[in-house]
């Protein structure tokens, strides 16, 4: 049994700083297979059922469990949690001045005023009940984020004044966030988080020792992935893939494509996937890392050889997230650490040694990662972006066109989250800035150019609070703090989901969507998971990557589809 780790908190200001792509065309893939009927359902649990939502309360409440929830660290028996607090008063129009005397004989308040509402204590002796209210303002509840590291913000008000806010993660210890007494603040909390479902609540407390407080549940993985023309998802109880399975990118024991979707092999206790040309990664619950698809130049983790149709465990220490370049792969494990493995030609493994998977050096306490076309991206527990290997459209952000195999820190202060396309990067703030470099020949930087090439980060000024980002091939995805989709770049085959073909050089709202949860960019298509737990797709259809029964570029859809499950 190991000791446990204390909860480790910086009290200083949360600030909010912005962060930052490879050459190359997008193609279509090559000639279809044999289309193969759909499997059946494997039966297994959902892991990607979200809690069930819960009301501003008067106490604090504890997490939910369930089969998404998952184990804790193997080093110890809680998980670490780092948080960073800060609140400060609102600006209000209101005075609340303290009285000289009092003539009430007993109060449950240590605060008097001139001038109270009948809910406080007051001279009179009407005793204060009313609790502080409390509102989280960031992230909507049940969100599915590709990040350790989220900033939760918000606004506490009492009819006095709050004298104290506590944030609670999992359950565990509270920690006390730094505040000025008052009647109006706003609070802000950096926290780290643990794969799978996690359990966000902010307790507020008056004088009376009344408390309110509000929750949000956030999950660490994304359900759904989009590859070059295969899409995946975790939705109503299995694994599902459907598109193109030539090299067994589906996971369902064969090489046959699938029109619609079939359950996938071994995946019943998946909490995240990721996948990208023609290989596909997932996360467990207990951070086993599964790898099926191609494996020509070692990106499933195991020696260069053959494709692989059933998904394998591959020989990891625990691991939170993974991402899927075009051809590598990377792996976040549990410590902070980044593993890589698969191809290097650009430098995009960040290390020396053959294509097996191992430790990239030099990165320490990494809460997110992405894998673009040749090049590969980490944030770290300060909000420092690392970038490494193919360099040559500015991807790397640092106002260079050189590659670099080895990782290093490019122009930007802060960040929580990164996603990277074939040759552009996204980097978002971890108050929802968003900030982009690289390659933008289809407007995929969303900078209001479609042309020139950015080598150092510029901000993307449509999004003041964006949650979290997705790229591939030159397609760019943003998913807001209202639940709203926006979608940028290429959309030769509408997987801009604009209702058309023609590119967007700015972010543009995806309209015909339910409230969205998580977002995966393909090649040439995108996936959504919405918040009734249904899975969307659009774009391109080469070989039934849309899921909906047929195939061939004249059944691309330019506007979203619900997928039918099984």
């Amino acid at each position: 049994m190991h000791a446990r780790r204390s909860t480790s908190i910086l009290l200083t200001a949360v600030l909010s700083h912005a962060a930052c792509g490879d050459d190359g065309t997008t193609s279509a893939s090559d000639t279809a297979d044999t289309t193969g009927t759909t499997t059946g359902s494997t039966g297994a649990v959902d892991p990607t059922t979200a809690p069930t939502t819960t009301s501003p309360s008067t106490s604090t409440t504890e997490p939910e469990t369930g089969t998404t929830q998952p184990l804790t660290s193997t080093t110890d028996e809680t998980t670490t949690l780092d948080v960073t607090t800060s609140a400060t008063p609102a600006t209000t129009t209101s005075d609340t001045t303290t009285s000289d005397t009092t003539t009430s004989d007993t109060t449950t308040s240590d605060t008097t005023s001139d001038t109270t509402t009948s809910d406080t204590t007051t001279t009179t002796g009407v005793v204060d009940d009313s609790p502080p209210l409390v509102v989280l303002a960031r992230p909507f509840d049940n969100v599915y984020l590709a990040s350790r590291r989220l900033v939760v913000t918000g606004q506490a008000t009492d009819d006095v004044e709050v004298v104290a806010a506590d944030v609670i993660v999992n359950g565990e210890a509270p920690v006390a966030l730094t505040i000025v007494p008052g009647p109006v603040l706003e609070f802000s909390a950096d926290l780290r988080l643990r794969r799978g479902w996690n359990t966000l609540e902010v307790v507020a407390r008056d004088a009376a020792d009344n408390s309110g407080s509000d929750v949000r549940h956030v999950h660490v993985g994304v359900p759904v992935a989009a590859g070059g023309a295969h899409s995946l998802a975790l939705a109503g109880g299995a694994a599902w893939g459907f598109g193109r399975n030539n090299e067994g990118q589906l996971g369902v024991g064969d090489l046959v494509d699938r029109l619609e979707a079939a359950a996938m092999l071994n995946l019943d206790d998946a909490v995240s996937l990721s996948a990208n040309l023609n290989h596909s990664l997932a996360v467990t619950e207990s951070g086993a890392v599964k790898v099926w698809g191609r494996n020509d130049e070692g990106q499933l983790g195991q020696t260069p050889g053959a494709d692989v149709s059933t998904p394998a465990i591959l020989d990891l220490p625990e691991v939170v997230l993974v991402a899927a370049g075009q051809r590598h792969s990377l792996a976040l494990t549990e410590d902070g650490q980044v593993w890589s493995f698969g191809l290097d030609n650009a430098g995009q493994l960040g290390r020396d040694g053959d294509s097996l998977p191992a430790v990239v050096p030099d990165l320490e306490d990494i809460v997110a990662i992405a894998a673009g076309g040749t090049y590969s991206l980490a944030v770290d527990g300060t909000g420092a972006v690392w970038a490494w290997g193919n360099g040559s459209d500015g991807q790397l952000g640092d106002g260079m066109v050189l590659d670099s195999p080895v990782p290093k820190v490019i122009s930007m202060v802060d960040a929580a989250a990164v996603a990277a396309g074939k040759a552009h990067t996204l980097a978002v703030a971890p108050l929802g800035a968003l900030a982009v470099c690289g390659l933008n020949v289809s407007g995929q930087l969303g900078d209001g150019m479609n042309a020139d090439n950015e080598l150092l980060p510029v901000a993307v000024p449509e999004f003041a609070d964006v949650l979290t980002v997705a790229a591939s091939g030159n397609l760019s995805l943003g998913l807001a703090s209202d639940a709203a989709l926006w979608a940028w770049g290429q959309n030769f085959s509408g997987q801009l989901g604009l209702g058309d073909n023609a590119d967007r050089p700015t972010p543009t709202a995806v309209p015909g969507l339910p409230p969205v949860r998580a977002i995966a960019a393909g090649l040439a298509h995108t996936v959504v998971f919405d918040e009734n737990g249904a899975v969307w797709a659009w774009g391109l259809n080469s070989f039934g990557q849309l899921g909906k029964g047929d195939a061939g570029n004249a059944t691309n859809s330019a506007v979203p589809l619900l997928v039918t499950l099984p």
